[in-house]
């Protein structure tokens, strides 16, 4: 019995089966259903962390749009100084779309009511977003319970949608300008704010602004619009280009214009009044009165004749943009293309749109003289026999009823510091803005000015070759048997050769392409290109496409490069020989700024050392004797100043130039045809750049020099050797040699024969 009882007991303390289960499957359940908690709140808190970064990062973006920086951005401006050294606004860009920015107190009250009560009714109480309206558009652009787009921007969302271009449908976009406009409400008042969104709202085609509109319409100032008026233009913003009341469209049959926009435009303008009288902006009669005011349009007969004195308001381009704005703006284009890797059209929209403040180098008076020369050819040459004819009527025959075609010119001037003081694009009345500019983007072949910048300049700058080093007047043999180069001749078929060993001096001062091609040949094409575009900032092709490269004897010795440089460039080149060895990039701009002054980048011409001291004044000395009555541009000498430069002439007479240094400045002129055609060869390219700048380089009061070097050898000749003369040597001119190479002659003995004495080098 006692062990049965103590069975039964042990069976009781015992849970059943089906209990344990029970049990299990809770603890199962419990424990899932707090790793699933847990998972949860993980989880949330990652995503919470994220969308905090992600909306943080937009709170900072939201501070970088400033009512100063949309203001700035309605004109880019080009500025210059005046002859007292003053900035002065030299122009304002005419952007793509046309605005006259007015103050918020020549905007009547009941035209800013329109706007407002029309386009966003609680703008004076909201904090630059209006919840209930954002939501419900965020809510359709998912869902789409309304067919079309609902609208929850108020008027500070739409400035800002305006200024930053954005525009696409997207949460991350609606998230940026939602705090954009919240920073603008804290920092901005509201009055600014409707001010600054008045200015810059369009209104069709490409007026801009109220103030525009107001012209555009109704031939009036912003501050004379009527009720009724200042609700058709707050009509407008809803859909630009279609409510408009001159929007419209050509009949393809009779080909007159149907207007569509009046109609829709009254349409809107019905509920822009009633907005205004049920926000208590205007009583109930003045309501009444703009209903059926009378409107007349400026594209109305009937406004023509009621306001012919109108006229005179209605918006007038600019005058076009000069050469030297040209050039500017040519200037910030390609900074914007290598910053951005745009094209030019997309960086000329962004100088339009970018609210940029240029500063330019421009010489005002130089300019304006320059500009003066230009205004005729008959300036620049004796225009006798440069008349071309084209067969512009195409019966076969040029006689004087075909077109009459005249040569081209272009003229740049910069000082040392690369700092362009004046630049002329072309000859002729400048009709339009941005026009081809010969001075700047036109490429052609140089001639024989490129020969200082290349072998004569690289072989002083490495002491292969000195003053006097000799080389035979005479063609290279060519791997395919061809002798070349030709010295120049009127006469095509001679070579001009005098196969005497000349001094390279001499070879530079009468042009002779012999001594030019031998010296590349000498220090090889591979050296002098690497000197030529390195140092002295030539932009030459090393290889294009088609496998061509001005890495060659003929493009090095006597310019006939695979496309050709600019005025600008070939110009530039030559500073280092006029300010002691120094190159600077060519430059029109020195500072850009955009928005509120930002500074974008200041040019210092990004200086170089190109040659060593005394390379450059051996070189300058060596100019010299070109600009002498036995030189090749006698023709530009000058009373009151020292000019060394050098002439260029390509075959055919197909281009002409001469670059001119003075103490002052450094500049170059070029003529040719647009087509290439041959010139007249009675042109004197040193003679034409003494016709553009001459008088004005003599009448230059300064106390500029050219940077002298003490280093240099300054001795008579040797007759005979090209060396430094010594003792019994028959003396010659003047030369210079570089301390570095300045060999002595010793071969000279005593009793040399009085026709040594006067042998020419």
């Amino acid at each position: 019995m006692a062990k049965q009882k103590k069975n039964q007991e042990r069976n009781k303390k015992k849970p059943s089966r089906k209990l344990r289960v029970v049990r299990k499957l809770i603890s199962i359940l419990l424990t899932t259903l707090l790793s699933i908690f847990l998972i949860c709140l993980i989880t949330g808190t990652i995503v919470a962390s994220a969308v905090a970064v992600y909306v943080l990062n937009f709170m900072d973006e939201a501070s970088t749009v400033t009512l100063e920086e949309m203001e700035l951005s309605y004109n880019t401006n080009i500025y210059g100084y005046d002859e007292d050294g003053k900035l002065e606004t030299l122009y304002q860009v005419t952007n793509a779309v046309q605005r006259f920015p007015v103050k918020i107190e020549q905007i009547p009250q009941h035209t800013i009511d329109a706007f407002v009560y029309t386009e966003d009714e609680r703008f004076y109480t909201h904090d630059g977003v209006d919840y209930k309206n954002t939501i419900a558009a965020c809510v359709n652009m998912v869902l789409h319970f309304w067919d079309s787009e609902r609208g929850g921007s108020t008027i500070t969302q739409q400035l800002i949608k305006n200024v930053t271009g954005e525009d696409t449908r997207s949460p991350s976009r609606k998230i940026r300008e939602i705090f954009r406009a919240m920073t603008l409400e804290k920092n901005y008042s509201k009055q600014k704010i409707i001010e600054t969104y008045l200015n810059y709202i369009g209104f069709g085609g490409s007026a801009n602004g109220i103030q525009m509109a107001s012209i555009k319409y109704f031939g009036k100032d912003v501050e004379d619009l009527t009720i009724a008026e200042s609700a058709v233009l707050a009509s407008i913003p809803q859909s630009p280009e279609t409510i408009n009341p001159f929007a419209g469209y050509i009949d393809d049959i009779t080909g007159e214009k149907i207007n569509t926009g009046r109609e829709r435009n009254r349409e809107r303008q019905e509920y822009v009044l009633w907005q205004m009288y049920n926000h208590g902006a205007i009583s109930y009669d003045e309501y009444q009165e703009a209903l059926v005011e009378h409107i007349i349009y400026t594209d109305t007969d009937e406004y023509e004749q009621l306001h012919p004195e109108l006229q005179a308001k209605e918006y007038n381009p600019k005058d076009n943009t000069s050469w030297a704005v040209d050039a500017a703006i040519l200037e910030v284009e390609d900074y914007l293309m290598d910053t951005y890797a745009i094209d030019r059209k997309t960086a000329l929209d962004k100088i339009n749109s970018g609210g940029y403040q240029i500063y330019i180098t421009i010489d005002k008076k130089m300019q304006e003289y320059v500009e003066e020369k230009y205004s005729s050819l008959s300036n620049l040459i004796n225009t006798r026999n440069s008349a071309r004819y084209n067969d512009t009527n195409g019966d076969g025959v040029i006689d004087d009823r075909d077109e009459v075609v005249y040569p081209q010119s272009a003229f740049v001037a910069m000082n040392y510091k690369g700092e362009i003081l004046a630049c002329v694009g072309a000859v002729g009345e400048k009709k339009e803005s941005l026009v081809w500019n010969y001075a700047v983007r036109e490429t052609r072949q140089p001639g024989s000015t490129i020969k200082p910048v290349a072998g004569y300049g690289y072989g002083i700058y490495t002491d292969e070759f000195h003053w006097g080093s000799k080389l035979q007047d005479s063609g290279l043999t060519l791997k395919d048997g061809t002798v070349w180069p030709k010295n120049y001749s009127s006469d095509s078929v001679s070579s001009n050769y005098s196969y005497n060993n000349l001094c390279i001096y001499y070879g530079l001062m009468k042009s002779l392409n012999t001594i030019s091609a031998r010296l590349v040949d000498s220090l090889t094409p591979e050296a002098v290109f690497k000197f030529s575009t390195e140092k002295m900032g030539l932009e030459l092709t090393e290889v294009d496409p088609n496998g061509y490269s001005d890495k060659d004897l003929s493009p090095l010795s006597v310019g006939a490069l695979t496309y050709g440089v600019t005025v600008k460039n070939m110009v530039n080149a030559y500073i280092p020989y006029g300010n002691g060895g120094t190159y600077y990039k060519a430059h029109v701009v020195s500072k850009l700024e955009q928005g509120n002054h930002e500074l974008v980048y200041e040019n210092d011409g990004h200086p170089h050392e190109a040659v060593d001291p005394e390379t450059a004044y051996v070189m300058n000395r060596m100019m010299k004797n070109v600009v002498s009555s036995s030189g090749t541009a006698g023709n530009a000498q000058l009373s009151n100043k020292e000019v060394v430069g050098k002439t260029g002439t390509t075959q055919n007479w197909d281009d002409l130039w001469f670059i001119g240094l003075t103490e002052d400045f450094v500049s170059g002129v070029w003529i040719g045809y647009k087509d290439r055609e041959k010139l007249d060869t009675s042109i004197n390219s040193a003679q034409m750049w003494y016709n553009v700048i001459g008088e004005y380089a003599n009448s230059i009061e300064s106390d500029a020099t050219y940077p002298e070097c003490d280093t240099v050898i300054e001795q008579p000749i040797c007759s005979n050797t090209g060396l430094v003369a010594g003792a019994y040597c028959p003396k010659g001119e003047n030369g210079y040699w570089k301390s570095t190479n300045a060999p002595v002659c010793t071969s000279c003995k005593s009793g040399y024969s009085s026709r040594n004495r006067n042998s020419r080098n």
